[in-house]
């Protein structure tokens, strides 16, 4: 059972943390725009779907994927983070943000016909992990798509070794044990299984996990 001290310790880091750096983070689109872009094209759905990003921080994948015409929401625990992505909001897109727990989404059963995190989980606990992949998969529809974009895993790519003691210096503690522990296998624990794949310069890995309810 995961305790309360665990979920008040993540809450505490995530507001002091991104309380500090949000203003910096929203320059990470002018590195990673064409990452969030070819993700939100691998989803491959054709508009307008309901979509919930998770853990969205400035909104980036969100954006992307209200630009190809979806209905998206992006949620964050970071009220700071959250100011810096309503700048993206404008009235020819379907966009809105939340402050809401991905490890407690606040949307009943099969609420979205997909759902997407970006480099997220890497940031998390190993029990809250396996929390907010669970919440997703409750939110989404049966046989819905959840696109996963995280850091590809070194054994799974050249580029992927030679930048990875490069991502220790800057990465937070989680991100050793997430990648360790191998993002296939942590799928596997809230019963999910990878359906496609793909990677952006080998440095980054894109997923689409089918929700297969049962």
């Amino acid at each position: 059972m995961l305790s309360a001290d665990l979920i008040k310790k993540h809450k505490y880091y995530n507001y002091k943390f991104f309380a500090k750096w949000a203003w910096l983070y929203d320059y990470e689109k002018y590195f990673t725009f064409l990452l969030k872009q070819k993700a939100a094209r691998f989803l491959d759905l054709k508009p307008p779907k309901k979509i919930i990003d998770v853990a969205t921080g400035t909104g980036a994948q969100a954006y992307q994927l209200a630009k190809l015409g979806h209905d998206v929401i992006g949620i964050d625990l970071s009220p700071e983070m959250l100011e810096q992505a309503t700048r993206k909001i404008s009235t020819s897109l379907k966009l809105r943000f939340q402050q809401a727990d991905g490890a407690k989404l606040p949307f009943r059963d099969n609420s979205f016909d997909a759902s997407t995190i970006s480099l997220g989980l890497h940031d998390m606990p190993y029990e809250i992990e396996l929390l907010v992949l669970k919440e997703m998969k409750r939110v989404t529809k049966k046989y819905g798509p959840i696109l996963i974009v995280e850091y590809n895993e070194p054994k799974k790519h050249l580029i992927a070794r030679l930048t990875h003691l490069f991502i220790l210096l800057y990465e937070t503690p989680n991100y050793v044990p997430f990648i360790k522990r191998g993002l296939e296998n942590l799928l596997k624990e809230v019963g999910l299984k990878i359906d496609q794949e793909t990677n952006f310069l080998g440095l980054f890995q894109i997923l689409l996990v089918k929700n297969y309810k049962t």
